[in-house]
């Protein structure tokens, strides 16, 4: 028995095959069909899709073997890796080559084999697609081309499945990295969120009793209030920023009543009055709705937030405008307004159309980019009318059903 050479680019060759993380992979249908399409094309009992690793040939597809390998230095494989072309032998038994070969003293008693190389576009012969009898024959022509063309078959399958192997590497690694964002924002939104609620509640609770209402230390607490509840704001919107831009976030759409949410955003937003000359007027009845409610607060408390900041006397009045298939929430105030060539700027991420108003701390400049993103999600919008000096308009409208 003659055992065949290593290739001259052994190790390289090695290293190409590796590259393609076949080697043991269970069975797949793509090389399973190529296979048996191999074995009907030439009339023969057993067809492989063998790979030459380096003390064994490894069988990634196979008909009429039961072994899933054999040794290198018997296999067949091993020296058609060696020539481009298909390599045939008629009759093993009469080739001194392989007469003792225990494959063809024993079974699966080789007489007849044939097998393309499969070598990749690097000029690699990663292994072959052979076919095998049991009793000496030969191949003709169209067999033979047949069974080349069916090799780089198999070659374009390997190269896909390499493809997708990086592909899904590529999305695990992808997925790692949003979850470690996800990790990292939940957690410092956790850590930023604890201590800002302590200082604003404490800040509430001294505000409401005798120290608050001594003057000087009264401005401070509400200075510190308001400090804290712009901080408090920024990270909110900060947060929020980042988890859009991590994915698309998923409504969790469900009925309830649009009124009792704008009543319990005014509950929320009463604090931000303070020291200020404006009234509230939010609007009552019933306004059934199914949407996000979480998501809808969200928009509400921001555009009612940003009229109370930005007016300093008159009033902000929400109102419900129902219609058959929408529903419009509309947040009016007396403010500083907006000039005409800014509002188109409104919705724009880290915008700040205001500037540094000498009665307000600038805000994220995302509130309202978020909010209008969320609406557009639920299949909703926000359009802003203004007028500088006379006030603003903000019109959240959803239908009357997010899907």
């Amino acid at each position: 028995m003659k055992v065949a050479p290593l290739p001259q680019d052994e190790p390289e060759r090695l290293a190409a095959l590796r590259g393609y993380a076949v080697l043991d992979s269970t069975p797949e249908a793509d090389f399973d069909e190529l296979t048996r399409f191999a074995s009907e094309l030439c009339g023969t009992p057993i067809a492989l899709v063998s790979l030459v690793d380096a003390g064994r040939q490894w069988f990634k597809a196979r008909v009429g073997l039961d072994a899933a390998e054999t040794p290198r230095d018997i296999a067949f494989c091993s020296h058609a890796i060696l020539q481009r072309g298909v390599f045939e032998v008629e009759d093993a038994s009469a080739d001194p080559r392989f007469a003792d070969n225990p494959l063809v003293a024993s079974q699966p008693n080789i007489r007849f084999y044939a097998g393309a190389p499969l070598v990749n576009a690097e000029g690699f012969a990663l292994g072959t697609l052979c076919v095998i009898d049991r009793v000496p024959r030969h191949l003709d022509a169209v067999q033979r081309q047949g069974l080349t063309v069916l090799g780089r078959q198999v070659i374009a399958q390997l190269e896909l499945r390499r493809q997708l192997v990086e592909l899904a590497h590529a999305r695990d690694r992808a997925l790692a990295g949003v979850r470690a964002k996800d990790v990292f924002l939940a957690t410092m939104g956790h850590e930023l969120r604890t201590p800002l609620g302590g200082i604003l509640g404490l800040s509430e609770l001294l505000l409401e009793g005798p120290v608050g209402a001594q003057g000087g230390s009264a401005d401070d607490l509400r200075a510190i209030h308001r400090a804290g509840s712009h901080l408090l704001e920024v990270v909110e919107d900060i947060l929020g920023y980042a988890q859009l831009e991590l994915d698309q976030p998923r409504l969790r759409s469900r009925p309830f009543d649009l009124g009792e949410l704008l009543a319990d955003v005014e509950a929320t937003v009463r604090p931000l009055l303070r020291g200020r000359a404006v009234a509230l007027n939010v609007a009552r009845g019933p306004a059934p709705i199914v949407a996000d409610p979480t998501r809808v607060r969200q928009i509400v408390y921001n555009l009612v937030a940003n009229a109370i900041r930005f007016t300093e006397r008159g009033s902000v009045d929400v109102t419900l405008a129902p219609g058959d298939s929408t529903i419009a929430v509309r947040v009016r105030d007396t403010g500083v307004g907006i000039p005409r060539e800014k509002l188109a700027l409104l919705f724009q991420d880290f915008s700040q159309v205001h500037g540094d108003h000498e009665a307000e701390l600038r805000g994220s400049g995302l509130g309202l980019a978020i909010s209008r993103r969320y609406a557009r999600l639920m299949g909703g919008d926000i359009v802003a009318e203004s007028e500088p000096g006379r006030g603003s308009t903000f019109t959240l409208t959803l239908p009357r059903e997010t899907s």
